[in-house]
């Protein structure tokens, strides 16, 4: 039994020691395991931040991307729909109509037939797709011009018709044409802005600041078929061509004296005995002329910056003489020539004047029955022109004496011409 039990103890001390050996052995095997699994799992961590930094790098400038493209798409899209809506089709930023309408509007007549009108009247149309009363807006407005017979207008035929946006360029505001003798012309009741009828240009008020040469309106060119319809001629919408509603359009030089000419042509022969009337002077272009009781009226502009010179010329009254005999004043300089006298008065004058750009000088004189009235800033040029228009057989001209005694006395350029001689 001793033995047995000496055996059984010895055996079992060995296992322990064993199960002991294999335990510390495990405990250093999940040790060294935990270490590891530590060390892992920070290169783990290092490496999944700086992958989360790289993907948002990729991801936000593609997010912004997609962003742009959207809204560059959708953009095009709308801008497709409108065009196709208005019955266009798009060629880059244009939209280009390529189908012409006959001009139709829901009034007691249809004014699309040339005889319907009157000259010298107006009636409003929508283009494009004047029959649809749905979807219409003022960008889409448009006045319909039958000009003066004195214009043209007693024809009937394309040429006697305009036909511009109803929008003022710059306020968008909503004009008429007006019809009454002086006037004629389309008026922006908001800033004031005239343009004449028979090429649209802006003649008086404020240009929009996009715009860095001569302004007109926005037109819609015109033909007419066998049955005297009027026809809309596909437009190109562009500041060169037809001219972008709204903002306006480009007119040459060139296109301004053209239809200074007719507006010209009008008036000499109506007032046939008149002085003859320059198409230039003074630096500028005819822009405005009209009759004023006796008297005709002008205005010549310069483009693009729309500063000018005045001028009216109407028969000579007996006010007009009384006012001339009593008008040499310390502010202003007579100067004659032959025998003629001329005033140089104005604000431009006066002591102490501010601000210089408004300053102006004034120049009147009487000659063969007509008096003489002239307006602007650049006083040399406007006696250069108004030698060269009305006195063109003097070589110079020649300051008066500032008495009132020496009116009387001979004409001081013919003195001198003796004295010469």
């Amino acid at each position: 039994m001793d033995a047995f039990a000496e055996t059984v103890n010895i055996i079992s001390k060995n296992y322990f020691q064993d199960v002991h050996a294999v335990m510390v052995r495990l405990d250093i095997t999940l040790e060294t395991t935990r270490t590891k699994a530590k060390f892992a799992g920070y290169d783990l961590e290092k490496n999944r931040k700086e992958k989360m930094k790289t993907r948002l790098l990729i991801i936000i400038p593609t997010v912004v991307i997609l962003a742009i493209l959207t809204v560059v798409v959708y953009d095009s899209v709308y801008l497709d729909k409108l065009c196709q809506d208005s019955g266009g089709k798009r060629n880059g930023d244009v939209c280009v109509i390529e189908s012409s309408e006959p001009i139709v509007e829901q009034t007691e007549f249809d004014i699309s037939q040339i005889k319907s009108m009157k000259p010298n009247s107006m009636e409003y149309f929508y283009y494009p797709n004047p029959e649809n009363v749905e979807n219409r807006y003022a960008f889409q407005k448009f006045i319909l011009i039958r000009l003066p017979e004195k214009l043209g207008g007693g024809v009937d035929d394309v040429s006697s018709f305009r036909a511009y946006s109803a929008l003022s360029v710059g306020d968008h505001c909503l004009m008429k044409y007006y019809p009454d003798e002086g006037r004629q012309r389309m008026e922006d009741p908001c800033w004031g802005s005239m343009y004449r009828a028979i090429d649209g240009l802006l003649v008086s008020g404020p240009k929009p600041v996009i715009n860095t040469s001569a302004v007109a309106l926005p037109y819609l060119d015109l033909s007419i078929d066998e049955n005297g319809s009027l026809y809309v001629e596909p437009p190109i919408w562009t500041l060169q061509e037809n001219g972008v509603v709204g903002i306006g359009r480009q007119i040459s030089l060139q296109e301004i004296r053209q239809g200074s000419e007719i507006l010209l042509d009008s008036i000499e022969k109506s007032y046939p005995h008149y002085p003859k009337i320059p198409l230039d002077f003074a630096g500028g272009i005819l822009s405005e002329i009209k009759p004023d009781g006796n008297r005709i009226v002008m205005m010549y502009s310069e483009f693009p910056s729309m500063s000018g010179t005045s001028f009216d010329v109407g028969l000579v009254t007996a006010q007009d003489q009384a006012y001339f005999q009593n008008m040499a004043r310390s502010d202003s300089e007579l100067w004659q020539i032959d025998d003629t006298v001329i005033r140089i008065g104005g604000n431009a004058f006066e002591e102490n004047n501010e601000p210089k750009q408004y300053n102006e000088y004034e120049i009147q004189f009487i000659k063969d029955g007509y008096n003489f009235r002239f307006g602007g800033q650049n006083l040399d040029l406007m006696k250069k022109e108004i030698v060269t228009n009305y006195f063109p057989e003097t070589k110079e001209y020649l300051p008066a004496t500032n008495s009132i005694n020496k009116w009387a006395g001979a004409p001081i350029y013919k003195e001198q011409k003796e004295n010469e001689n």
